[in-house]
């Protein structure tokens, strides 16, 4: 197997992350000023759980609320 001896420059490598990510989540990282690919993929990840943890804990919209 022949290998690629290229390597890329860390910061088109960041861009290029952030190129692939949603405008919620690029918006965020800008908002942080994350400047690593690993402090981007930790506030990407943290962010994602939060997403998800707030979507969980929403009540059904469609549910009417009862009286005790």
């Amino acid at each position: 197997m022949m290998g690629c001896a290229t390597r890329e420059n860390k910061t088109m490598t960041l861009r290029r992350f952030c190129k692939g990510l949603n405008d919620d989540l690029r918006r965020e990282v800008v908002f942080q000023g994350a400047s690593t690919l690993d402090q981007t993929c930790t506030l990407v990840q943290n962010y994602k759980l939060i997403m998800k943890n707030q979507r969980m804990n929403c009540q059904d919209p469609y549910s009417i609320p009862t009286r005790s």
